[in-house]
Order: structure tokens, then sequence, then C-alpha cells
């Protein structure tokens, strides 16, 4: 069971976006709230797996994401938005989400986003991919990536592994290591490559390895 908090400020769209995603047995609505300021508190109260979060609120949601995130870093932040702006995508990787959709996503493939950052993959809309790119491009992020030679052979084990969408803990039973070694060898390969969340990672790895796909 999927234990997730939905969060907006516009309640037409947030009893949608419950409906939605709760359709099915094993994703459970268990709280829901109007106000980023509502968001901390309710993670805090009910420590969900998922917080759907949007981005655009009277207090910013984005800005929330750190403080959600440094008291429980286990939760998994969703911005779910109409905003495409760079700089909203930008500050919502810095702060560590881990996805980035836009309104306007079918039902079926919001509850298989909920299930795959669920899973420890990280998601972003193919909008906000490409308009991403494009600041990776213009080199507006930190997300620069220097040539794989740079990586031992296990970091790039580690992020390739991280971009087809394991868990860390499937990372290590993938690659025989413990969890902790691929906490590790990641931190490096992040360090490296100059990002610094798992959806910059993914974005970086896919630019260095084609093969692994969009």
């Amino acid at each position: 069971m999927i234990r997730i908090v939905v969060v907006d400020d516009h309640p037409m769209f947030r009893a949608g976006l419950i409906q939605a995603v709760a359709a099915e047995g094993d994703i459970v609505v268990v709280g829901e709230g109007g106000s980023a300021a509502e968001a901390v508190e309710l993670v805090g109260a009910l420590r969900p797996d998922l917080l759907l979060l949007d981005a655009r609120m009277a207090d910013s949601g984005i800005d929330r994401v750190g403080d959600v995130l440094l008291a429980h870093p286990a939760v998994r932040v969703v911005i779910v938005t109409a905003s495409e702006d760079d700089a909203d995508m930008a500050r919502a990787l810095e702060a560590g989400v881990s996805g980035y959709v836009l309104k306007g996503t079918s039902a079926p493939d919001m509850r298989g986003i909920v299930r795959r950052v669920n899973g420890g993959e990280s998601f972003m809309s193919a909008g906000a991919v490409g308009r991403l790119l494009d600041i990776l491009k213009a080199g507006r992020t930190a997300a620069t990536a220097p040539p794989p030679a740079r990586l031992s052979a296990q970091e790039t084990r580690a992020l390739r592994a991280l971009a087809g969408g394991l868990s860390n803990r499937e990372i290590g039973v993938q690659l025989g290591i413990t969890e902790r070694t691929v906490k590790f060898h990641l931190a490096n390969a992040f360090a490296k490559l100059r990002v610094r969340n798992r959806v910059e990672a993914s974005i970086a790895a896919r630019r260095l390895w084609p093969d692994l796909g969009g």
C-alpha cells in the first residue's frame, strides 16, 4: 500500500487528483491540504510515502520542500504543477524533489508515476525534461557532465543503474554490494558530475550514455 498526501490550493483540482491516484487499491490518500504550511504539518503527522505538492500556492510549495525533506528524508516529494518556468524547475531540483509532473497528466499515468517514484525512480514529465535539457545546454544549471572516464567502474555501474530507475537497495543487489557502499559510489559520482540529486543525475547519465534512452 502506497500512502500519499496531496496538497494543492485549488480544491477542485485537488479532489480530481485524489480521485485519480486512489482509483486502484494499492494507493491510498491519507491526508490532503491547501497550503505549503499544511504540507509540512501533514507529513509530520502522517508520515506518508509520497507527498504530491503544488508548486505555486500563496506560500510557495517549492520553498517548503527542503523543510519537509530535512525533517523526513524518507518521504519522496513530487511537484504537480502547471508551471514550466525555468526557475521553478531549477529550484525544485535543487530542493531535492523526486518528480516534477505537469498538470494535465492522465489518471493512469499519474498512478504509474506514483508507483515508479515510490519504487525509487525519479520522474519528470516529457515537457519538463525538454525544458530542463534546454537549460542544461544553455549552461544555466550546475548539471554539466564531465567525460565518463572520470567515473570509476563502480560509480559508472551505480549511476547507470540509478538512471534505469533502480533504488539504492536494488542497485546494491545488482552490483553485489551494500546499500551504504551504493550511497558512497553515487555521492562520488554526483560530486564528479556536479549534480545535486537523483533527477539531475539521471539526466546527466542519459546525456553520457544515450543507450539508456530518454
